[in-house]
């Protein structure tokens, strides 16, 4: 009876033995397939953000066009602010060179698919790098903004600026056009822009102003870009260096 006690116990150690190296093996298993794919999700990270650092420096080289864009339409604007200002006649002809953005929308639109799908894939939140993580967090504000303010730009295009073009400038004589050029097209030989008349029309110089200002604001709006998307590639070099 004894020896049958013993027994039962050496069998229930056995047991108890065989369960706990089963449930050890599973969870080294599980701890190794873990590992795994955490090393499979972090390369896969790594090589979204080897792909962001190249719509990045794209998404600079086009805000460095849009500044030298709107640098160059705003101070045409303004140039014919002044000769409004001085009621320098004269340099109507000037004027009409140079007016042309008047007539325009130049929105900024940013769209960086790869940047997008890291943040819709969450993978955000994967980055240990802090510094990283709050500067691509930045992107959809960025993105955002820029939206609202080409919506507004447009609005008050077709609200405020074509409503007074139509009725009271002569496109033509503002707006350069090679498509009307290689037609033979010229202005309209019996309807003349009268802007003497209009260096004397306060919704002409509301107008103007309306139109510069908005230049201005969009030139420090996408400065202010430029430089959130210069911190994001300073921190991505400086990440993908530790990569190398």
């Amino acid at each position: 009876m004894k020896i049958f006690k013993n027994k039962t116990r050496l069998d229930f150690q056995y047991i108890v033995i065989e369960i706990a190296l089963v449930t050890i093996g599973i969870l080294i298993a599980i701890a190794i397939d873990n590992w795994n794919s955490d090393r499979l999700t972090q390369i896969e990270v790594d090589d979204y953000l080897l792909e962001i650092h190249s719509e990045i420096e794209g998404g600079i080289n086009y805000q460095n066009r849009a500044i030298k864009r709107f640098e160059s339409m705003s101070n045409s604007l303004i140039r014919v602010m002044k000769i409004i200002e001085r009621n320098d006649t004269d340099s109507i002809p000037y004027l009409k060179n140079i007016i042309w953005p008047i007539g325009t929308t130049w929105p900024i639109n940013y769209e960086l698919p790869i940047l997008e799908e890291f943040i819709d894939r969450d993978y955000l939140n994967i980055l240990q790098d802090d510094s990283l993580k709050q500067a691509l967090k930045r992107y959809n504000r960025i993105k955002e903004n820029a939206k609202n303010m080409a919506q507004f730009n447009q609005t008050q295009y077709l609200d405020k600026v074509e409503s007074f073009i139509n009725k009271n400038i002569e496109y033509l004589e503002i707006m350069p056009s090679n498509v009307f050029d290689e037609m033979n097209v010229n202005n309209n030989p019996r309807v003349k822009t009268d802007f003497k008349k209009l260096f004397n029309d306060l919704e002409f110089w509301n107008v103007l102003t309306l139109k510069t200002e908005t230049f201005l604001i969009e030139l420090g709006r996408v400065r202010f870009d430029k430089r959130r998307f210069e911190l994001i590639e300073k921190n991505l070099n400086r990440y993908l260096k530790t990569k190398d």
